[in-house]
C-alpha cells in the first residue's frame, strides 16, 4: 500500500462539479461532506446522495466517507436531524461506505457557556447517538470528530469534545473517532496562549493544558483522519477570526509540527487502511489547486521520512 491509497480530498456533496473522475487517479480516498441543516432537506438531499453515489463509483465504497452537517444540526433537540442521521447510516451501508463523521453540535454563544453543564450536554449527546446507532442497525462506524475551543468567528463554541480526555471514557459499539489535526492544533495553540492571558482564559468554556501529539494515546480508537492547518486563533478580545483549511506553511504553528503529525498519522493509516482527508480551502472548488499542493507536500514529507 502506498500513500496514494490513504490520502484523500473532501467535496461539498450538494455540488457535484466539485468532484471529477480524474481525482481518483491522484487520491485514494474521498469524503462527501455536507455542512448545514438545509442540506438535509429535499431536493438538496437527493442531490447529495446522487453525488455521493458518483463518488463511490469512482473511488469505491470502502474508500468513501460521509460527513454529516455541523450547522443547526443538533440530533438531541431536532428529531428531523436525528432521523436524517439514522437514514445516513443506512444509506451509507447500502453504498459500502464504512465511516460517517459526526459532531456534537452543542453550540452556544461564548457568554452562554457559563450557564451550561458541559458533562450533562456530553452525556445527553452520547445517549442520543447511541440510540441513533441502535435504530439504524447498520455496520457503519460513527466517527465523532474533535472540534476547536472557539468558533472561527470568536462569538460561539461547541467545546464538549475537544481534548483527548473528552473521548477516553466513551464505550459505545460501532462508535469511533475522527481526529482533525487542524482543530486539535488550534486547541493546543489556544490553550498555550490562554495560559499566559488570564482574561482570555476566563472567556473559554473549557481550559486544559495539552500537547500537539497528545492524540497518540488514543490512536487505536481513531478510525479516520482529517488534515489541514489553521492560521490565527479566534480571539473575542482582539476580535480576531480563525482561518481553517490553510496549507501547513501558512499556519501560525510551525510547519515541522504538521510534518511530525503527518508522519505519525500516515504510518497508522497505511497499517490500518484509514483515510487521511485533506480539508483544504480553495478559491475555486471546481479547480482544486490548493489540495493538489497539499498532496505534493504530504508525499514529500512521507518520502523524506522513509529515507531517514
Amino acid at each position: 500500500m502506498t500513500e496514494r491509497n490513504v490520502f484523500g480530498l473532501s467535496f461539498y456533496a450538494k455540488y457535484g462539479e466539485q468532484l471529477q473522475p480524474d481525482y481518483a487517479d491522484l487520491f485514494g480516498k474521498v469524503e462527501a461532506a455536507i455542512f448545514n441543516r438545509e442540506d438535509l432537506l429535499d431536493p438538496i438531499w437527493d442531490s447529495v446522495w446522487a453525488n455521493t453515489r458518483r463518488a463511490v463509483d469512482w473511488f469505491g465504497g470502502r474508500n468513501t466517507s460521509f460527513h454529516f452537517p455541523v450547522n443547526h444540526s443538533n440530533i438531541v433537540t431536532d428529531p428531523f436531524v436525528k432521523s436524517r442521521l439514522i437514514e445516513t447510516l443506512q444509506r451509507s451501508e447500502q453504498l459500502g461506505i464504512p465511516h460517517v463523521v459526526v459532531h456534537a453540535n452543542q453550540l452556544y454563544l461564548l457568554e452562554e457557556w457559563k450557564h451550561q453543564n458541559m458533562d450533562e450536554l456530553r452525556a445527553g449527546f452520547l445517549d442520543c447517538l447511541q440510540d441513533v446507532i441502535h435504530q439504524a442497525g447498520s455496520s457503519v462506524s460513527v466517527c465523532l470528530e474533535n472540534l476547536p475551543p472557539i468558533g472561527n468567528l470568536y462569538d460561539d463554541a461547541d467545546p464538549v469534545f475537544i481534548f483527548t480526555k473528552d473521548f477516553q471514557d466513551i464505550q459505545i459499539g460501532k462508535m469511533f473517532f475522527t481526529w482533525d489535526i487542524c482543530h486539535y492544533f488550534n486547541t493546543v495553540y489556544t490553550m498555550n496562549f490562554a495560559r499566559t492571558h488570564p482574561e482570555f482564559q476566563d472567556m473559554l468554556p473549557s481550559y486544559s493544558p495539552c500537547d500537539y501529539m497528545d492524540f497518540k494515546t488514543m490512536i487505536s480508537k481513531i478510525k479516520h483522519w482529517h488534515f489541514s492547518a489553521f492560521n490565527q486563533i479566534a480571539n473575542p478580545i482582539t476580535q480576531s477570526s480563525c482561518r481553517e483549511g490553510v496549507l501547513p506553511w501558512e499556519s501560525c504553528v510551525d510547519e515541522s509540527l504538521y510534518a511530525e503529525a503527518l508522519t505519525l498519522i500516515h504510518e497508522d493509516a497505511v497499517r490500518e487502511n484509514k483515510a487521511i482527508i485533506f480539508e483544504i480551502s480553495e478559491k475555486d472548488y471546481t479547480r482544486r489547486t490548493h489540495v493538489l499542493q497539499m498532496l505534493e507536500w504530504a508525499k514529500k514529507v512521507v518520502k523524506e521520512h522513509s529515507l531517514s
